[in-house]
């Protein structure tokens, strides 16, 4: 049983499980670290920063905007334009979702305040109080905090190594209620699991047959080891794909491009409209000239081979310990035995001065199927990363 201020006691099924309060609040960085914020004595490993350092400066995109328009075109910036977007942002965010390998035409999309904004019309737009959304046993936390929220059931999908099980998503389906999948396919957090394009194919099989819809948030997929084909380029007509720049661009710069089934275009512009009216046309034309001339290009290729490099540093210091990491990932996962439980491993190294994110972060259900801590790479300098590392090899041999 279950009883919620105002509403009522109700009777509670497995199904609807968790749909229940979360535990802590959105990134794990910004519950037991510091948000990517230096702390003296202290490294967080546990937020995921996106080698800030090498970010395109802000005040030549700001010059670049005033020099490339002029001061009148400038001066529109400042008017109320369209939910989905000026012509121009949407063309750029076409070229973005290129790079996830998502061809879709610009009159098709809607940018949005970032992926997270992007999840939550979504999910606000297409499903219903009561609905089930599946996701995968450990995922992104925000997704759980959305579900409950909106007053959605979470379904917990077991994985295996190549991510989501399809036998796993059917017996969910079958149950009953499933509005739609969250995927993260090419680069899962925060276990980095990348699904084949067999098992895609098989999943998609599934969605087909109980008209389920597919929100592909592949945030980090650029980082992934070998491209695969989206769900998008799949199922188009039941894939809801998030093309993010924040990863690449700034975290300040709330800007990513939503790619739904042309069907769905004008559902999903009513909420971006009831949301935030329409995403600041300043932050989105810096988006566009950045994609546009080549910016965007060139950061990621830096932050690309910086990612290369301090992986290779981690897999160097952490030599002979099962740890999982890709070339050129923004994090890796650090898997433990039964025996040492993730939060007690986690709340250890905090003792030591570096912040991990634990497993429980990251649970959709009650329990974790995979016991073990993300760890990011992106934070401070090599040194600082590299120190922590070195505290956390200590922490393992002990």
């Amino acid at each position: 049983m279950a009883a919620v201020t105002g509403r009522g006691t109700f009777i509670s099924t497995e199904r609807h499980e968790a749909m229940r309060p979360p535990s802590d609040e959105g990134e794990p960085g910004w519950i037991g670290g510091m948000g990517g914020q230096a702390v003296p004595g202290r490294t967080d490993l546990g937020f995921i920063a996106h080698f800030n350092h090498l970010d395109p400066p802000l005040h030549e995109a700001l010059s670049g905007v005033m020099e490339r328009i002029g001061p009148k075109a400038t001066a529109g910036l400042q008017m109320s334009r369209e939910p989905s977007g000026m012509e121009r942002h949407r063309e750029a965010g076409a070229q973005w979702a290129r790079l996830y390998g998502v061809h879709v035409d610009a009159r098709d999309l809607i940018i949005s305040a970032g992926a997270q904004h992007a999840l939550l019309v979504t999910l606000m737009s297409l499903c219903a109080p009561g609905d089930r959304i599946a996701a995968e046993s450990l995922s992104y936390p925000l997704i759980r905090h959305l579900a409950w929220r909106l007053r959605l059931g979470l379904v917990p999908v077991r994985t295996d190594m190549w991510g989501m099980l399809p036998d796993a998503l059917e017996s969910a389906c079958r149950s009953g209620g499933v509005k739609a999948v969250y995927l993260m396919p090419s680069c899962r957090n925060p276990t980095l699991t990348h699904i084949p394009e067999r098992r895609r194919r098989e999943l998609v099989g599934i969605c087909r047959r109980y008209d389920v819809l597919i929100i592909e948030d592949d945030a980090y997929a650029l980082t992934a080891d070998s491209p695969t084909v989206p769900f998008a380029g799949l199922a188009p007509e039941r894939t809801c794909f998030i093309a993010s720049t924040s990863e690449i661009l700034g975290g300040g710069l709330r800007v990513a491009y939503l790619c739904p089934p042309q069907a769905l275009l004008g559902e999903l512009e009513r909420t971006v409209s009831y949301s935030v009216s329409m995403v600041p046309p300043l932050m989105a034309e810096i988006a566009a000239q950045m994609i546009g001339d080549g910016t965007a290009a060139r950061v990621l290729h830096a932050k690309l081979e910086e990612a290369a490099r301090r992986n290779a540093e981690a897999r160097a210091i952490l030599g002979g310990i099962p740890l999982v990491t890709l070339r050129n990932g923004f994090f890796c996962w650090l898997p433990l035995p039964e025996s040492l439980p993730a939060a007690r491993f986690a709340a250890d190294a905090a003792e030591r001065g570096v912040i991990v994110a634990e497993c429980g972060h990251f649970m959709m259900g009650h329990s974790p199927q995979e016991n073990g801590v993300r760890i990011a790479l992106g934070a401070g300098d090599g040194s600082d990363v590299a120190g922590a590392l070195q505290r956390l090899r200590g922490l393992l041999a002990e």
